[in-house]
C-alpha cells in the first residue's frame, strides 16, 4: 500500500479480511470500518472549516446494535479503508468501457514476523447453508422456545427450503448461532423469505432485506418487518403455519 498509494482499500469481511484489516489499518495510521452494508463515493464538507473534500469513500454500517445506520467518512487519511460482507452489495449493471488491472504482488514475511504457529486444524460439519438457499423460513423471539422451532423446520421441509433465525432467537438458545441471520450473522438472499415471529429490527432487515419475496408473520401490526414484507399476515404463527403447511400440501406441491 505504501507502494502504490491507493485511495480506498476494501475487505472482504471474511475471517481473513477480518483478522487482517485492522493490523494494516493500525500499521499505515489510518481508519477502518467494519462490516458495511454499503458503500458510496460523493463530496464532504467538515462542519468546521467547511473544507470540501472530493471523492470520499462513505462507510454505511448498522451501529448501536442495529438501532441506527451510520455513515462513516475519513477525509484526513489514506487509504480510506473498509471491510464488506459478502452478500449485502447487489450486482450492478455491466459498465462498458471502463477496465480493472490486476497487479499481483509479492510478499513475504520473516520467522520473526510470524507470531502464530497453526498445530492442528479441525473442521466442523456445516450445519446449514443459508447463503445457497433459495427459501429460507426464519423465526425469531416470537416462537417462544427451541421445540416451538419444529413448526419452522416443519414448514422449511415442507418448502424444501433451510431454516434461519433472527439474533434474539439464538441468544435465547432457541437455536445455534449457525441459523442466524442478519449484519451479526449470515446475509441472505432467497428467492423466498417467510420471516416468523420476527419483529424485524435494523440489524435483521439488513441481512434479509433484498429477497425477492418477503412473507412476514407476527401478531403486533405495526412490527418493523411489515414495513419490508411483500406480503403481511398479521396472526399467530402457530395458527397461520399450519395452515399454510396444509395449503401447500392439499395443492400436491
Amino acid at each position: 500500500m505504501r507502494k502504490h498509494k491507493p485511495e480506498v482499500v476494501l475487505y472482504g469481511a471474511s475471517v481473513i479480511g477480518r483478522d487482517l484489516a485492522p493490523r494494516v489499518a493500525s500499521e499505515l495510521m489510518t481508519g477502518l470500518t467494519a462490516d458495511c452494508t454499503d458503500l458510496r463515493i460523493g463530496n464532504y464538507a467538515e462542519n468546521k472549516t467547511k473544507r470540501l473534500h472530493e471523492k470520499i469513500l462513505y462507510q454505511i454500517r448498522p451501529a448501536f446494535g442495529g438501532n441506527i445506520i451510520a455513515t462513516i467518512v475519513s477525509p484526513n487519511h489514506r487509504p480510506q479503508m473498509a471491510t464488506v460482507r459478502e452478500g449485502v452489495v447487489p450486482m450492478p449493471e455491466e459498465a462498458t468501457g471502463r477496465n480493472g488491472r490486476l497487479v499481483r504482488e509479492t510478499v513475504s514475511f520473516s520467522p520473526d514476523e510470524i507470531a502464530v504457529e497453526v498445530l492442528e486444524r479441525y473442521r466442523e460439519p456445516k450445519e446449514v447453508d443459508l447463503k445457497s438457499a433459495r427459501i429460507i423460513v426464519a423465526g425469531g423471539m416470537g416462537v417462544g422456545s427451541g421445540e416451538g422451532f419444529e413448526l419452522i423446520r416443519e414448514l422449511a421441509d415442507v418448502l424444501g427450503g433451510a431454516v434461519g433465525a433472527s439474533r434474539a432467537a439464538v441468544d435465547a438458545g432457541f437455536i445455534s448461532k449457525a441459523h442466524q441471520v442478519g449484519q451479526t450473522g449470515t446475509t441472505v438472499r432467497p428467492v423466498l423469505y417467510v420471516a416468523c415471529g420476527i419483529s424485524g429490527s435494523v440489524q435483521h432487515r439488513a441481512g434479509m432485506q433484498e429477497s425477492a419475496n418477503i412473507v412476514a408473520v407476527n401478531t403486533d401490526p405495526c412490527a418493523p418487518i411489515f414495513q419490508i414484507a411483500h406480503y403481511a399476515v398479521c396472526g399467530d404463527l402457530n395458527v397461520v403455519i399450519p395452515m399454510m403447511i396444509d395449503s401447500y400440501k392439499s395443492r400436491g406441491c
